[in-house]
């Protein structure tokens, strides 16, 4: 009787430590949704989404709540749901939130144009105009952008986006759909050659006769 008891007891500390590794397994996993989460709230924040698209914002933001509460509560199937339909609901709203930049540029642009109408028909092909924010699209890369006719023609100038991106690009190889990203104008020959140098041009001094240079040099 008493092996018999000693062994009911084996059996029950043995099956108590198995669960004990699931749930810290599933906690680990939980809190690994969170800090992603996080990170992704953290991002529709940094491109002004709630201005923007603040009811489909405000949507995710709910789905974020219900998301701890559900992690709060040890209830990782509900959690893993979430994750799902918060994914989906990220994906929307970067893209809404950059479709409505878009839009409010087209429209600055268009005041813009109107108001410069005089001034080109005088001096035209004089001016051109060339943008100092840039909106990240899907399947942009920093190359990309500034090889970009309008922004500077030559893919091996992008470190002048990073550096003046550095307080929402952390690393030049991540960039986020929605993100408005100033494009420097103001810059000197010397700093288009030292940029094409850190991008690795193969003759960083040789600028492309069709690259964004201005006026007056450096």
């Amino acid at each position: 009787m008493e092996a018999y008891r000693k062994g009911m007891d084996q059996e029950a500390i043995e099956a108590f430590s198995l669960a004990l590794r699931h749930l810290r397994a599933a906690d680990r996993e939980g809190s690994s949704i969170m800090d992603g989460a996080t990170r992704e709230m953290e991002q529709i924040a940094s491109i002004s989404a709630f201005k923007y698209v603040p009811d489909e914002a405000f949507k995710l933001f709910i789905l974020y709540q219900e998301m701890q509460n559900s992690y709060a509560s040890l209830d990782y199937v509900k959690l893993g749901k979430l994750k799902q339909a918060f994914s989906m609901q990220v994906r929307k709203v970067r893209a809404m939130t950059a479709q409505a930049k878009q839009r409010r540029l087209k429209i600055l642009s268009e005041e813009v144009n109107a108001g410069m109408h005089t001034l080109k028909k005088e001096h035209a092909g004089a001016l051109e105009m060339y943008p100092k924010i840039y909106v990240v699209k899907p399947g942009d890369t920093l190359p990309g952008i500034a090889a970009r006719h309008e922004i500077y023609n030559d893919s091996y100038m992008w470190p002048l986006i990073y550096k003046a991106n550095r307080d929402q690009i952390k690393d030049p190889m991540v960039i986020y759909v929605g993100q408005d990203l100033k494009i420097p104008r103001d810059i000197t020959v010397d700093e288009i050659i030292e940029a094409r140098r850190e991008a690795g041009a193969p003759e960083p001094e040789k600028i492309p006769s069709g690259a964004y240079v201005p006026e007056k040099g450096g």
